[in-house]
């Protein structure tokens, strides 16, 4: 006797999906879209860059400068993986006329990205700071020297 099954059943949901935060950018992956690292409203983003130095310093160490560079860049990488510009609210690739114009992970940033990652370069030491700092741990590493001799004379 043969067996009778019935027919697989599939979900007939027709519901839209949910309401993005992006409405403008309906299709993004929610880990791509353009406050994915950097939040639009940061008020830091609208420091002037002759100020910037101070209140970075201020606000963060220099290892969370570096983590907030490197989460822009792999955010970039991975919207430059998904390949699709105009889904990601990128527009047409940046091109640069005294320069070549070969793809870069900066060109899948968006502007407010992009700015942040220049605060961020001009708040990390200079290395003429960091020789002084350099110049200064000697100095005292030599003064801990001689006072340890001049104790144990």
């Amino acid at each position: 006797m043969q067996l009778i099954t019935a027919p697989a059943q599939f979900a007939l949901d027709f519901s839209a999906p949910a309401a993005s935060l992006w409405p403008s950018l309906p299709m993004c992956p929610p880990g791509l879209l353009p406050d994915a690292v950097v939040a639009l409203d940061d008020p830091l983003l609208a420091v002037c860059s002759l100020e910037i130095r101070e209140h970075m310093r201020a606000r963060r160490t220099f290892d969370e400068m570096l983590t907030e560079m490197r989460a822009i860049s792999e955010v970039a990488e991975q919207r430059q993986r998904y390949g699709c510009r105009g889904v990601l609210g990128l527009g047409g690739a940046r091109t640069y006329q005294d320069v070549g114009t070969l793809e870069s992970v900066m060109d899948w940033m968006h502007d407010h990205e992009l700015h942040r990652i220049n605060q961020i370069k001009l708040s990390l030491p200079t290395t003429g700071e960091e020789m002084l700092a350099a110049r200064e741990r000697i100095q005292q590493r030599i003064a801990a020297r001689k006072a340890k001799r001049q104790q144990a004379a």
